[in-house]
């Protein structure tokens, strides 16, 4: 079989036939990943549509993909397009088309000749592309994808929580198998292992595969499953016979005995691998592998226990997700990131709100992490576009079937859920069919509830945030709310700040990191040391940030990542609770870098480690043991009557300093006993608005033209997705990204947000005479955005973009980087460009004032 796609102009060809290898498998996987893409600007007539012809203006794209990539809104509708050409000795196969997630309604087209639709976003979609395709010659493959609001409704592809973002977002597959082969049911790989009666001598294995034939006779099938254990030894095959009519679809069983099996457990990833091969005469026809685990689990007395042992499942929610590729989230990422959650410790995931992709439920198998999985049912309880499948639908129960079919082999899922805070009654039905699909009660069936509680599940979670919309943050105290927890957390953002101690945050506008850190030390303490037994369940909302209508109307900051990827202070807390195995040492608000509150506001870190010392501008200052700190005393306040005081209560992990900083720069250093340390610089601001004199700084005689935005050389260098700018009020919110290479290691002039008019200022300083010189760069907003973002222009932006360019020019500056890209105000991902030029060691240098964003960075020149 050859496959060929066309980018730009070129004619590029795969070979896949018979006579590429010596001996080709019964099953050919291939991936799809190169198409061609064209929007649907074509008005929908009655359901019926034409693919576009060959001279339409089509574009190369690489799958995954969705249509932000290529300009165009979520609720857009494209067709892609493969040409693929199967052999003639290729005659007698059967070829199927997987999309593993697509959004979201895909129909399939072979020679214009329609193959098929599947509705829902997140479920694998399997077509059988064979009867329309010609041998010995090219075939088109059309797949027409919509995500327009009308052909959405009641397939759990539109929700207010969480975009849903059109096209073909997760990897494509094109399979070719024997004419008797495995078939691919609801989208499962048609193979079904279920481990039974498990005791420390031996377990059951039952073992289905669904078998097609379309030859043109009845067939004599043999199916033998061959078992492996974790090891890799042979410990079990199974075989059975089944005779099956021409054109029969139908299941083949078989089961066994396997002798005192390894346990699939918590951080103990036990895996068994099944090879399911099927015969006819003889001759084998199509062949895959499958891996299990042999585990129990129960919820009795309202605690969970799994292969017979009480444990507490603690760790976070995760969505699939990413700043870049939004949700055209590729293998290495999705590897990276339960690498990240694995050294943070969690033993649990919820893959929150829908069946996410087949990579990631494997990824949990093989690390022994649990899963929660969701059938995509979210948010119908609140208000909004997107929120009206109100009632039971035939595609909700298919998609519904689909998560369980799809995912029957997977160890490590525990639990099935129905929904998440959405219409009760409709969640008991989706529960009662989880439970009819599971007969074999191999998961536990949820549900995660901010209110009502549906019928049919095993227990139901609850979505809980005391403390943040609502309440103080001592009520997570109270039970059995808080027993089981499907979500909690809080809001922070890097460049939001208060003084320690300070109960100040307002939702989605001000969410400031020292709140957020008292907010989850309590919960913390709480779930890991005060109330472990009456805590079965506990998971943050969320592991990364995500894109959400929420903070500036672009996303929810509640994870421990930025939604970059870059781990804020509270994943540190978190690993140092729940992997005391993994020594953590790490200094807290790294990135409040010039320091405005008293000079004795405070140092924290969080550690694991038994003690650590203090050591501030090379004096080693007081040692602190671990359980020594306490939360800041509070009140909880009443409508009637006096405020309820709070007291603190000790959080193990925390370490907090009142040592006084001195005014200019600081050289904080913290180190446990084992000589572990973790080291920042920040500055803090004199009393008086005097500096003090440093004169081995790169950067001399800074002046600004504005006493309302003055400047300051911050001599440590900057770091990506870091902050550059000084207010932390909320009033400038810009982040580096990715630092172009040309400023690795360069410090910078931080200032008031240059983009506010009123803070429009000249900035003049000399290189310091003693250094070898300096590369002096300024980057600065362009007035564009990345395609993804779908945000236009902006020609103010631009305008003040021209301006800084003619006097860059005029100072004898050249552009450096026009490809750079960082964050505005509002978290837009937003075009820049480096502009740089080289001054001798005491030469002055300026750069005029432009209302826009930018910042200076000085890097000394390298010794010869």
């Amino acid at each position: 079989m050859i496959l060929r796609h066309a980018v730009c102009g070129l004619l590029f060809v795969i070979l896949c036939s018979a006579r590429t290898f010596a001996a080709e498998p019964p099953r050919l996987v291939t991936p799809l990943a190169q198409w061609r893409f064209i929007e649907d600007s074509f008005p929908d007539i009655g359901g019926h549509y034409s693919p576009p012809p060959a001279s339409a203006a089509w574009q190369p794209v690489t799958v995954p993909h969705v249509f932000r990539q290529s300009g165009l809104p979520d609720d857009a509708a494209g067709w892609y397009r493969q040409t693929i050409h199967p052999d003639e000795a290729d005659r007698g196969k059967c070829f199927y088309l997987t999309l593993e997630g697509a959004a979201s309604v895909k129909d399939v087209y072979v020679n214009g000749q329609h193959i098929g639709r599947h509705k829902g976003a997140f479920s694998r979609s399997s077509f059988d592309l064979t009867p329309a395709l010609k041998f010995g010659q090219d075939n088109i493959l059309d797949v027409r994808v919509s995500n327009r609001p009308g052909d959405t409704e009641n397939c759990f592809s539109r929700s207010t929580l969480y975009y849903v973002n059109g096209g073909i977002f997760r990897p494509a597959w094109l399979v070719k198998t024997g004419a008797v082969h495995a078939f691919p049911d609801m989208g499962s790989s048609g193979v079904y292992l279920t481990p039974k009666n498990i005791t420390p001598g031996g377990a059951s294995l039952d073992a289905k595969v669904v078998v097609r034939n379309t030859l043109p006779q009845a067939a004599a099938v043999t199916v033998r499953f061959f078992v492996t254990d974790p090891t890799g030894a042979a410990c079990g095959e199974f075989v059975n016979q089944q005779t099956l009519a021409s054109g029969k679809t139908a299941a083949v069983e078989a089961a066994g005995r396997i002798a005192s099996p390894r346990l699939w457990d918590l951080g103990s990833p036990n895996l068994y691998t099944v090879r399911t091969q099927i015969s006819v005469d003889g001759k084998v026809t199509d062949e895959l592998t499958e891996h299990t685990g042999f585990r129990t689990i129960e919820w009795k007395n309202k605690r969970f226990y799994l292969n017979g042992r009480q444990v507490q499942f603690r760790g976070v929610c995760k969505h699939e997700q990413t700043e870049y590729d939004w949700n055209a989230v590729g293998d290495d990422v999705s590897r990276w990131e339960w690498e990240r959650m694995a050294s943070m410790g969690v033993n649990a995931a919820r893959l929150a709100h829908y069946p996410h992709r087949e990579l990631e439920y494997g990824l949990a198998d093989e690390k022994g992490i649990a899963v929660w999985a969701e059938n995509g049912y979210a948010g119908q309880i609140w208000k909004g576009p997107g929120n009206e499948e109100r009632t039971v639908t035939p595609d909700g129960e298919r998609l519904t079937r689909e998560m369980v079919r799809q995912n029957w082999n997977h160890p490590s899922i525990l639990f099935w859920s129905a929904g998440n805070e959405t219409i009760v009654d409709v969640v008991s039905h989706y529960a009662a069919l989880l439970r009819e699909e599971d007969k074999d009660r191999l998961r536990l069936v949820t549900y995660a509830a901010n209110d009502k509680e549906p019928r049919n599940c095993d227990f139901v979670a609850h979505n809980t945030y005391d403390g943040w919309y609502s309440g103080h943050y001592t009520w997570f105290a109270r039970l059995p709310i808080n027993a089981e927890v499907s979500e909690t957390g809080c809001g922070d953002w890097i460049t939001h700040h208060v003084p320690y101690g300070a109960f100040q945050w307002v939702v989605d506008k001000f969410e400031p990191e020292e709140y957020a850190g008292i907010f989850t030390e309590y919960r913390m303490q709480l779930i890991c040391r005060d109330d472990v037994a009456e805590r079965p369940m506990f998971f943050w909302w969320n592991f990364r940030e995500f894109y959400n209508l929420k903070f500036k109307k672009n996303r929810n900051t509640k994870g421990l990542l930025t939604l970059a990827g870059a781990p804020k202070d509270l994943f540190y807390l978190f690993q140092a609770f729940f992997n005391p195995g993994k020594p953590v040492v790490h200094l807290c608000d790294r990135e409040y870098f010039l320091r405005s509150f008293a000079p004795d506001n405070g140092v924290k870190a969080y550690s694991n480690s038994g003690q650590l010392q203090l050591t501030l501008n090379g004096t080693p200052r007081e040692i602190i043991k671990n359980g020594a700190y306490r939360l800041p005393d509070s009140e909880i306040k009443q409508k009637k009557g006096p405020d309820i005081p709070a007291p603190g209560i000790p959080v193990a992990n925390v370490f907090f300093w009142k040592t006084p900083l001195q005014p200019g720069r600081n050289v904080i250093e913290v180190t446990d006993e084992r000589g572990r340390k973790d080291r920042m610089i920040v500055y803090q601001k004199p009393a008086d608005g005097a500096w003090p004199e440093d004169g081995g700084a790169l950067v001399q005689d800074l002046h600004s033209s504005n006493a309302d935005s003055p400047a300051c050389f911050i001599d440590r260098p900057v770091e990506a997705q870091g902050a550059f700018y000084t207010d932390v009020n909320g009033s400038s919110d810009n982040t580096f990204d990715i630092l172009p290479k040309e400023v690795e290691g360069a410090s910078w002039i931080a200032t008031r947000r240059l983009s506010d008019p009123k803070l429009k200022t000249d900035l003049t300083f000399r290189i310091n005479p003693s250094s070898r010189g300096a590369i002096v760069s300024v980057l600065f907003s362009t007035g564009k955005y990345p395609v993804v973002t779908l945000k236009k222009g902006d020609p103010a932006i631009a305008g003040a973009a021209s301006g800084m360019r003619r006097a860059l020019t005029a100072a004898g500056f050249k552009a450096a980087d026009s490809g750079a890209v960082w964050r505005d105000h509002d978290l837009n991902r937003a075009q820049a460009e480096l502009w740089s030029r080289g001054y001798q060691p005491g030469e002055k240098a300026g750069v005029p004032g432009q209302s826009l964003d930018y910042v200076i960075m000085v890097k000394e020149n390298s010794a010869q």
